[in-house]
């Protein structure tokens, strides 16, 4: 037997035709309705801050110290994006400009003493990553990591993501941050046939979620003192989009090339970690000549400087900057010694 389908009424088909219609439209409506609330829910201003101050060769810990009483200091007025020096974990020069990183047989200008930089470079995760991101989860902020990093021959360095326990005393810290730093440095290359590791000028983005979110080695490091220790970056650029826009890392002497580098990426904000040497007063630079440089990109600069604890007789310390996308300076430092936050709140990407 053929089981026999009738056709059905035609008013019960115009029925089903509008229910479902009515449902196609109220599924549209409501995923409107979505995106109208989270267009919404984002921010169309957020506040930026740029940290300027001062290291200590090779003293991780007090630098560690010093930049969490800052980064907590910006967070506690409202900053979300935090931006520390060049290299401000580690150290990058005396500041008097005389002691210099040195890896065993790399070349060393004349006026500069040189010290080893493997007890106290670190890798990528590691002690200072760790430090920073419990400190970037605690305080809702994102935060530039700038430090030395080790690569050892033949592997990686890097090891398993663990973070470090809350139960640790300071003692124990310090304590444990030496032992990964013998462990994975000094120790291997001085042991039989072990090359010595591969030090990168680098800096990390770490976010609120607690997160290692962007690495990046400096892909152009600066030849007067960095020829003594940096390999160049072999990670290319780096960005990530936050909930304000997509942020892209540089450092220092790589504002020279990096910018073209970063055009397709269409960034929102470059944050821009620094430890700037000059022959001359640096106002021209940072007040003129790379607000020009930068503003024919159309993006924010987050630029933060080193300081030096005293005067020195030499230029380049202070003048941390913010510039908007039309090469503007809108917020600068006013000090050259010491400590020295500067603010601006700037527009987001979601205007």
């Amino acid at each position: 037997m053929h089981s026999q389908i009738r056709a059905l009424p035609k008013t019960a088909i115009l029925v089903a035709i509008g229910f479902f219609s009515g449902c196609a439209a109220v599924a549209a409506d409501d995923v409107a309705a979505d995106r109208a609330a989270s267009a919404a829910s984002r921010p169309t201003t957020v506040k930026v801050a740029a940290v300027q101050c001062s290291s200590v060769l090779g003293d991780v810990e007090g630098n560690r110290r010093k930049l969490t009483a800052l980064v907590t200091e910006a967070a506690g007025a409202g900053a979300k994006i935090i931006v520390l020096p060049e290299a401000a974990v580690t150290g990058y020069l005396s500041q008097d400009l005389k002691t210099n990183w040195r890896l065993p047989g790399k070349p060393i200008d004349r006026e500069f003493k040189g010290k080893d930089p493997v007890p106290f470079a670190e890798t990528v995760p590691g002690p200072s990553t760790d430090h920073f991101c419990q400190l970037a989860k605690r305080l809702g902020v994102y935060i530039t990591v700038p430090l030395l990093e080790k690569e050892t021959q033949g592997g990686t360095g890097q090891r398993s993501e663990t973070k470090s326990t809350s139960a640790e005393s300071p003692g124990d810290a310090a304590l444990a941050d030496s032992l990964r730093s013998l462990a994975s440095g000094t120790l291997l290359a001085k042991s039989a046939g072990a090359a010595p590791p591969k030090l990168f000028n680098t800096v990390c983005l770490v976010s609120p979620k607690g997160e290692i979110v962007a690495h990046y080695r400096k892909l152009t490091p600066w030849p007067v003192p960095e020829k003594s220790w940096a390999t160049p970056g072999d990670r290319g650029v780096q960005f990530y989009d936050t909930e304000y826009g997509r942020v892209g890392l540089a450092i220092s002497f790589d504002i020279h090339t990096i910018l073209e580098k970063y055009e397709p990426h269409k960034i929102w904000a470059l944050l821009y970690p620094i430890a700037w040497v000059d022959d001359n007063h640096p106002a021209d630079w940072f007040w003129h000549r790379l607000p020009e440089q930068t503003g024919r990109f159309k993006h924010y600069v987050i630029g933060a400087n080193w300081s030096v604890d005293q005067p020195q007789k030499w230029f380049g310390y202070g003048f941390s900057v913010i510039i908007d996308p039309t090469g503007r300076v809108i917020a600068s430092a006013k000090s050259l010694y010491g400590s020295e936050i500067v603010y601006a709140t700037i527009k987001t990407a979601n205007n």
